[in-house]
């Protein structure tokens, strides 16, 4: 290993790091054969990413580099000439080295499974730098309540961008703010900073029903927000009503819930009580209908049913989530058994609104 070092250190200039890298321990004034002195300018590239993180929340943190490829280029030829092998690379030792100052200066840890940040160092060959940050998705389990009619649960995307985010839609992806999804999104980027949210949603409704109760449970994940240390998150705009909690992962599949749905029908026949009675021996039956290209099954739990007039009546029910209120009404061929087909005539669903909504 003398011989090497003597080689190394006689024919090659190396700055102080990349010297002690490759087992030398000297260091040539003149420029770095290998970084260019690329190794000298960690102060430099330190308070570019001070900068860069400046209005993040994060208590942990990942940098990551990416270097010309002339610097392995350079570091490989070195390494291959004098058998040096197991050593330390150029980028694994600016990226250590940065987070270790980094950690001293702010107090925070860096994390290498889940960080709250990572940073991104792009070096190009004439040693310019170019930092990025991107932080740990948000996720959030929350529950709204709707108390407006004619607002549609979710929101078309952009036409421009079909969704991806662009200029047109100041990058939220959405082609405005007219829905529950819209109102919430729209809520959660200006209290957390962050991008446009995805959403995962137990159930739908009709845009012009109502939501009361408890509300209806949902997922949103938040991408790159600023701002993550929050607790809860409070949402009140255009008749939507939303309470949000951070939580630590989405469950890979969402739990099983039971809806109070009370449906406002219409029957082509008159109806009398008899016909209330039929529907109200709806409770403990099963529903029967295709659900993407498969058979589903959801059970009716109550049925408690009112006449209004003639031929008007309301039905409040408790489901198993997922059932279709309108098609249920309808009396669709492959939704067995169905309002219409008790009642022995073709009925419509005026309305329904979904009075609570329980996580089993």
């Amino acid at each position: 290993m003398v011989d090497a070092q003597a080689i190394l250190l006689k024919q090659y200039k190396l700055c102080k790091r990349c010297s002690e890298r490759h087992g030398g321990d000297g260091e040539s004034p003149d420029r770095c054969y290998i970084c260019r002195g690329l190794m000298d300018s960690l102060y430099s590239i330190l308070g570019r990413i001070v900068e860069a993180v400046e209005g993040y929340e994060f208590k942990t943190f990942l940098i990551g580099a990416t270097l010309p490829t002339q610097i392995y280029e350079r570091e490989d030829a070195i390494r291959a000439r004098l058998k040096i092998r197991g050593r330390e690379s150029a980028k694994s030792q600016l990226t250590s080295e940065l987070g270790m100052r980094l950690a001293r200066m702010n107090g925070k840890k860096v994390e290498y499974m889940k960080p709250d940040i990572t940073i991104y160092v792009t070096i190009d060959k004439e040693n310019k730098v170019e930092v990025a940050v991107k932080s740990r998705p948000l996720v959030l389990s929350g529950r709204y309540v709707k108390k407006s009619r004619g607002l549609p649960q979710k929101q078309d995307r952009c036409p421009s961008c079909k969704g991806k985010g662009c200029d047109s839609c100041s990058y939220s992806g959405l082609s405005g703010y007219g829905s529950v999804e819209g109102l919430i999104a729209k809520g959660l980027a200006e209290k957390t900073g962050g991008q446009m949210p995805k959403f995962s949603w137990m159930g739908g409704e009709d845009q012009n029903s109502l939501v009361l109760g408890g509300g209806r449970p949902f997922y949103a994940r938040v991408f790159n927000p600023k701002r993550r240390k929050l607790k809860r998150i409070r949402i009140k705009d255009g008749g939507v009503q939303a309470t949000l909690s951070v939580i630590d992962n989405e469950p890979e599949l969402q739990p099983h819930f039971r809806v109070k749905t009370k449906i406002h029908g219409r029957c082509e026949k008159g109806l009398a009580g008899q016909e209330m009675k039929n529907l109200n021996s709806l409770a403990g039956t099963e529903v029967t209908f295709e659900s993407r290209s498969k058979m589903a099954i959801k059970k009716i739990h109550s049925a408690r049913a009112r006449k209004i007039d003639d031929n008007q009546f309301l039905l409040t029910v408790v489901t198993d989530g997922g059932l279709m209120i309108k098609q249920f009404v309808g009396g669709e061929e492959y939704m067995k058994p169905n309002i219409s087909e008790i009642l022995g005539a073709k009925c419509e669903c005026i309305t329904f609104d979904i009075l609570d909504i329980e996580l089993q």
